[in-house]
């Protein structure tokens, strides 16, 4: 027959048998919680990325000479001159 100190001490161990089984439930959700969240920062990651490559190649787009002189010619009513010619002459002095 077991005693009084027997009883409980399986009542203590059962206890925390079952702490520790809760315990061990709550922290196998709370790590896969947590792999599902960097899961979803890294896709969110992702996107970023593609959204700055993006938003790089079209500021040097809009900004490359090409355009900028186009937007001179078509909203600013701007007109290309002609490249004038320029003639340097060099004159020496003669001494004999």
């Amino acid at each position: 027959m077991m005693n009084k100190l027997q009883y409980t001490l399986l009542s203590i161990m059962l206890f925390l048998v079952c702490f520790l089984a809760l315990e061990q439930i709550k922290l196998s959700f709370e790590i896969n919680r947590l792999h599902t969240n960097q899961e979803n920062l890294h896709v969110e990651y992702q996107n970023f990325k593609d959204s700055n490559l993006k938003l790089i190649t079209q500021f040097h787009t809009e900004n490359s000479p090409a355009m900028i002189e186009k937007q001179a010619k078509e909203d600013l009513g701007m007109v290309k001159q002609k490249a004038k010619k320029i003639i340097i002459e060099n004159h020496k002095d003669e001494k004999n």
